[in-house]
């Protein structure tokens, strides 16, 4: 990848002409993207359900319902540093079944302690697929196609959501034949037991990986197999109907990087600029949509709220197409910031609609205003996601990526832990109360990305 102007891996990928190969590559990796999102959204309605089966106190529901996010951290950190020793290919197969097995034995649990334990073990594949897919797809994608191709990845989350409102429908309403209100069954077992039976379902993928996926070529020219490397250029380029020039065997063969390196003098700023961002977009997304059941409960405006979160996901989808669009026209910082920005705006739009509220004679309050607010913030929180994931891989070299990414989503989920928890304990005094630091924190993260960022469009990798 250095010097001798010799062909580095992302000048023979930069050549090679987008096609079959790079869509079956996008199929898997945002199927297990989209089980990601499925997994993580499920908790948001079962845990009304465990708070009436297991009598939980409100802290021991709010520790239940960060606890995917707190395995997270560890999942995010853990994972990138193996994905960068031992390969991406083994730490996506070994993530992918981590977060479905641990999902599918969660209908094992008793009560709290053992929920809580088998949530985190889920949380800590959950952490190390979403830091290891981003690394995966973005070392197999020309650079003009790169940023658009990871935000399309990320649209794939809303499609998990919406099969996770479609599932916890079936189990918990749909099929519900006896029980009660709080707690329904289908037939003698508890519906929020199947759900989660269901939620291991993805583990089936893991075949597919095997099967139809190899190490990246980066990877592998890293770690000096160059002859693996360029085997794995020319099947890309033939599968596309291109033609390839392999890599010199004369490259830099780099060890995989720690921690440290993400604080050395060239990556430090950007290090912690994107930690930052990270940090906003968890605060502000998990506080709301971990809550989001309860809060369009609260404002009265719907009757059936699996139709209402159907909605939400459906909006979500033009969210990202539209920044898929932007970072390849006018760049991964500007996308990321004007949406961040956004997001914290109608957030608090649809804060200040909630009945009761009347800030400064706005007249906010109403339906219209609620449910405009609710999706307008979905779907720039949602762009806001895919322009980060393109973002976050850029900034950092192949020896550290999957490190770099797991920092930073390591850091954004200790700030998805802290958002639940601080809108729970606020919320009894209001949902705008509730609902504002978390519209500060996009605002914020969106300025420190305006301020602070390194454009990376129509860069290759390093």
């Amino acid at each position: 990848m250095d010097g001798n102007n010799a062909a580095t891996v992302s000048d023979v990928l930069d050549e090679i002409p987008v096609g079959a190969f790079h869509r079956r590559l996008l199929a898997i990796c945002g199927s297990a993207w989209a089980f990601d999102g499925m997994e993580v959204i499920i908790i948001s309605f079962t845990l009304p359900v465990l708070i009436g089966a297991w009598s939980l106190s409100g802290l021991a529901a709010g520790l239940l319902g960060a606890a995917s996010l707190m395995g997270m951290v560890l999942g995010n950190w853990g994972w990138g540093w193996y994905a960068d020793r031992y390969g991406r290919k083994a730490a996506f197969q070994w993530t992918v079944l981590t977060y479905s097995l641990f999902a599918g034995l969660t209908a094992l649990a008793v009560g709290f302690y053992s929920g809580f334990v088998l949530r985190f073990l889920t949380g800590v594949g959950l952490g190390g697929a979403l830091a290891v897919d981003t690394s995966y797809l973005s070392e197999h994608l020309p650079t003009e196609r790169r940023g658009r191709y990871l935000v399309y990845l990320d649209a794939f989350w809303p499609l998990g959501n919406i099969l996770a409102v479609v599932l916890a429908w079936v189990f918990l309403s749909a099929l519900a034949t006896g029980g009660t209100v709080a707690v329904p069954l289908v037939g003698a077992v508890a519906g929020w037991r199947l759900l989660f039976v269901s939620a291991a379902l993805p583990a089936l993928l893991v075949f597919v990986i095997r099967s139809q996926l190899d190490e990246t070529p980066y990877f592998l020219a890293r770690v000096g197999k160059i002859e693996a490397a360029n085997e794995r250029l020319r099947a890309i380029a033939e599968e596309n109907g291109g033609s390839y020039e392999p890599i010199d065997g004369d490259v830099s063969v780099r060890p995989a990087a720690d921690f440290s390196r993400l604080f050395a003098p060239d990556l430090r700023r950007q290090t912690l600029t994107i930690a930052a961002a990270w940090f906003a977009i968890n605060f502000g997304y998990y506080g709301v949509f971990i809550w989001l059941p309860q809060t369009v409960g609260a404002a009265g405006v719907v009757g059936n709220v699996y139709a209402y979160f159907v909605l939400i996901g459906v909006v979500q989808i033009p969210g990202y197409f539209s920044a898929a669009y932007l970072v390849e026209r006018v760049g991964r910082k500007p996308t990321l910031g004007a949406y961040l920005v956004c997001s914290g705006l109608f957030t608090f739009v649809f804060a200040a609609a909630m009945p009761g509220v009347n800030v400064l004679g706005l007249g906010l309050a109403g339906f219209w205003s609620f449910l405009g607010g609710l999706l307008a913030a979905s779907f720039f929180t949602l762009g806001a996601w895919g322009a980060i994931y393109a973002y976050t891989p850029e900034l950092f070299p192949t020896e550290a990526r999957a490190t770099g990414n797991g920092f930073a989503g390591g850091v954004g989920k200790i700030a998805a832990v802290i958002g639940p928890i601080l809108a729970g304990a606020l919320v009894s005094s209001g949902y705008l109360l509730a609902l504002v630091p978390l519209a500060v924190a996009f605002v914020l993260g969106g300025i420190v990305v305006l301020a602070f960022g390194r454009e990376t469009m129509g860069e290759q990798l390093a």
